[in-house]
């Protein structure tokens, strides 16, 4: 017969200091989770509760050269999203359709004049979200830094499109 040798744990004094260290570091994490990022308020312009050190921002994307089809699904109340990153831009408040124009010279003449390009259509959208403040610049929940001038590419339900922001507005 052979003797089976068996490890026998014992508590001993370094056990119970670490299971204590791991408790209060996840009690503490739980905490912070729960009660310190769940802080909201009411925004007193609109009455809406928002979370805790963010004001609304609205600002302005023009998407260009869309099809018809296309230019046509942009609704209001769409959530937009930018399309590399996938996060949240905001959501749409206005639409506005436009045909494509584009500088063309006329060589005969020697001028510059504008040309509608078809079968192509830009849109023109105000947006709204909650930006969280940052003294670098205006930078959205979700992470997105947004600037006017900067190119954007977005995606909502069923549509996606390149294009620029024009403006932006705090509050």
């Amino acid at each position: 017969m052979s003797e089976k040798k068996r490890i026998k744990w014992k508590l001993n004094l370094f056990d119970i200091v670490l299971l204590a260290v791991v408790l209060v570091a996840a009690v503490g994490l739980l905490a912070w989770k729960f009660a310190g990022s769940n802080q909201t308020e009411v925004d007193p312009n609109s009455g809406v509760t928002v979370p805790k050190g963010t004001y609304p921002v609205s600002y302005v994307v023009e998407l260009e050269q869309l099809h018809e089809q296309t230019a046509g699904m942009v609704a209001v109340g769409d959530e937009l999203y930018e399309r590399t990153k996938k996060e949240l831009m905001g959501t749409v408040q206005s639409v506005e359709v436009a045909q494509t124009r584009t500088l063309t010279k006329n060589e005969l003449e020697g001028t510059f004049q504008f040309a509608e390009v078809p079968e192509r259509y830009n849109v023109v959208m105000e947006i709204t979200a909650q930006a969280v403040e940052n003294p670098d610049g205006i930078v959205l929940e979700s992470g997105l830094e947004i600037r006017a001038g900067t190119s954007v590419r977005v995606f909502g339900p069923g549509y996606y499109g390149a294009g620029y922001i024009l403006s932006v507005e705090r509050g």
